[in-house]
């Protein structure tokens, strides 16, 4: 009853706002997060930044198109090694332009409603979406730096696996397993690894011997024994 009551009186669009298109809000967040945002972060879409791989893992920052004119920020982190699954099939995404959320942080799947610290409308003025901008990049900065290693990308999905939330939980998200399972092969835990990847191709009905999933596979051992 009180999460109704709270969006209930969410703040609403102003209608007499015309709404402005994704590059032009891309633009003026871009300008907030300069100085605050790494230097190695490169803008990759028009609300999408995505960083240099260190061990492995480029962190992710993007404001995600929602219905009623919204924007929300989600963060996470796309593992260079790990392909991902779309379209029913496997595919590579080692550079910035591909990379994806391997395992993605959402505000939306705690509160199960769109919080209005890290939201925007299309037709918010500036200092809105100014403020939505810096506020999600706080937060995103709080989440990755406890992920500054592939040790901590599965301790990360440990954790958040006991959490409870009231959208989606980790189980909602395609590469979860395989994610998890990748990451615990490569350093060093095959055994749980393979577990969870076995997981992710029983749920999705990939064939374990698919060729870039070996691979995949393959890379991570290599990682673990260096």
């Amino acid at each position: 009853m009180f999460s109704s009551l709270i969006e209930r009186f969410r703040r609403q669009p102003d209608l007499g706002r015309a709404p402005q298109r994704g590059k032009a809000l891309g633009d003026i967040a871009a300008a907030a997060l300069e100085g605050g945002l790494a230097s190695d972060f490169q803008r990759v879409g028009d609300l999408f930044w995505v960083g240099r791989p260190t061990d492995h893992i480029r962190y992710l920052l993007k404001f995600q198109a929602l219905k009623g004119m919204t924007f929300s920020a989600c963060w996470g982190v796309s593992i260079d090694f790990v392909p991902i699954f779309r379209g029913g099939s496997l595919r590579w995404k080692r550079t910035a332009k591909s990379a994806n959320f391997d395992h993605c942080i959402d505000p939306i799947d705690s509160s199960g409603r769109i919080p209005n610290w890290c939201s925007f409308y299309s037709n918010d003025s500036a200092d809105q979406v100014e403020r939505a901008a810096l506020a999600a990049l706080n937060a995103a900065q709080q989440d990755w730096s406890r992920i500054t290693a592939l040790k901590d990308v599965a301790a990360s999905f440990e954790r958040r696996s006991k959490m409870k939330f009231r959208r989606f939980s980790l189980e909602n998200y395609v590469q979860t397993d395989l994610a998890w399972g990748l990451a615990l092969v490569a350093v060093g835990d095959a055994d749980r690894g393979q577990h969870h990847i076995d997981a992710f191709c029983e749920q999705f009905a990939v064939a374990p011997e698919t060729t870039i999933l070996a691979k995949a596979r393959s890379e991570a051992g290599a990682i673990a024994v260096g």
